[in-house]
């Protein structure tokens, strides 16, 4: 089980979970029959298929959570509620075949750093409506509260009638 699936909270579904582009699995199985024979190749593409194992970037409805490390782990996780500014960086190649980074900055200094991944574009709309949606909800609730701080379906209203 991945550890974002793992780490759901109550009311909380995964968007998406990023992949890493084809081409640089092309390059892992490239290294392993070009280079396979010397036994550098068997290497690389051991430490690449560790590397796309154990490397995890994930939408919630929530939050953007980042894992690395296969024995130890490292995670990054940002509420959508905190996201100020969305960076996509996509070089020449990426353009080409579809992959980039993306780069989510929030309130603060935090900031997380994907892996290269697939589809970064849409990454980054699931993102921006994820946040919109966040926005919406957290409107609509401080609309419903009166100035006492008590929500307008808990209490009862009597209509006056008109004169």
């Amino acid at each position: 089980m991945s550890y974002a699936k793992s780490s759901l909270g109550a009311d909380e579904e995964i968007l998406m979970i990023a992949r890493f582009p084809w081409p640089y699995h092309l390059v892992a199985w490239s290294a392993l029959l070009l280079l396979g024979i010397v036994g550098v190749g068997i290497l690389i593409w051991a430490l690449m298929m560790v590397h796309f194992a154990t490397t995890e970037t994930a939408l919630t409805t929530r939050r953007i959570v980042y894992k690395k490390g296969l024995f130890t782990r490292e995670t990054m996780e940002l509420g959508v509620s905190t996201v100020e500014q969305i960076e996509l960086h996509q070089g020449f190649w990426g353009r080409i075949f579809g992959f980039g980074v993306i780069e989510v900055s929030g309130t603060g200094d935090s900031e997380i750093r994907s892996h290269p991944m697939a589809t970064p574009v849409k990454f980054r709309r699931l993102v921006t409506d994820a946040r919109a949606r966040d926005r919406k909800l957290v409107v609509e609730q401080r609309a419903q509260q009166t100035p006492n701080g008590q929500t307008r379906s808990s209490r009862t209203q009597k209509l006056k009638p008109a004169s």
